[in-house]
């Protein structure tokens, strides 16, 4: 490509200094004399000469200029091959590492450009581009200068969705003296509503094993936002529902993995309340 640039432009110049040289000089050749007009014709002849001497001599620049190309790939293609005999890797797996790249480098673009409470909810994905980038360093391919200043990016990238998830966390509460859930849920500060109890139970059920028992000083997490493989309970729902949901298991027969993973919360299987966080084991 660069060689074709480079003869185009030759030609160019030769046209361009061609026109202002017949531009510069023009003749009557009803009033030139037969001695003027074959001395003129002498000095075009002469120039003619020049400018074939000239574009040959470019051509000879060219043909030079492709054999150190030439030269150069193979010196490329040679320190390739060293590559990949020393890897016992081939072309095709370092055209697969950089689209993978590429492509975890778009995902992490499109999940710093969702709100706070989005990426809070899909903060399991998050988690999954730090596990692909970290395995994708391991590579013999990522000492490589472009694929260096990719993962960077990258890291950059996921280290900004963490961030700008972290408003979305779910805020604390320290239980104070003669607090109980119901009392909790229904301050304005935090559910304004007693009924959702339950989900300040089952989203501290490390911390409470008896709802009706809290202690002074305990701090529980108030969520505000469902988490990753978390499901909120709505009015009208039970278990088969829930597992048949495609973003659960997408088939209500599981529904025993959705009660085993939480039997804590969930005394009878066909009996669940509103607002009870369940969690979605994968």
């Amino acid at each position: 490509m660069k060689v074709k640039i480079l003869t185009i432009f030759v030609l160019l110049v030769s046209l361009l200094a061609f026109s202002n040289a017949f531009a510069q000089y023009s003749y009557n050749y009803e009033e030139m004399e037969e001695e003027q007009y074959n001395a003129y014709l002498a000095e075009w002849q002469g120039r003619t000469q020049t400018a074939e001497s000239g574009i040959e001599q470019e051509n000879k620049t060219i043909d030079s200029l492709n054999a150190l190309l030439g030269t150069i790939q193979g010196d490329i293609d040679a320190s390739w091959n060293e590559i990949f005999e020393a890897t016992g890797l081939t072309k095709a797996d370092y055209d697969k590492y950089v689209s993978d790249l590429a492509a975890l480098k778009n995902d992490a673009r499109g999940m710093v450009s969702m709100s706070p409470e989005e990426i809070y909810r899909r903060m399991d994905e998050v988690d999954a581009m730090q596990a692909k980038i970290d395995e994708l360093k391991k590579s013999p391919f990522a000492v490589m200068s472009d694929n260096e200043k990719a993962i960077s990016e990258i890291e950059s990238l996921i280290a900004q969705a963490k961030e700008k998830g972290k408003p979305a966390v779910p805020p604390t509460y320290t239980v104070l003296r003669g607090d109980c859930l119901w009392r909790i849920a229904g301050k304005q500060d935090i559910y304004g509503d007693a009924y959702a109890w339950m989900r300040i139970y089952t989203s501290n059920r490390d911390q409470i094993k008896d709802p009706n028992l809290i202690y002074v000083n305990q701090r529980f997490n108030i969520p505000r936002e469902v988490g990753p493989n978390e499901h909120l309970v709505v009015r009208g729902e039970f278990l088969a529902k829930i597992a048949g949901y495609s973003n659960v298991y997408g088939s209500a027969f599981k529904w025993q993995r959705l009660y085993e993973a939480n039997k804590e919360v969930i005394a009878d299987p066909n009996m669940i309340y509103p607002y009870q966080l369940l969690k979605i084991v994968r």
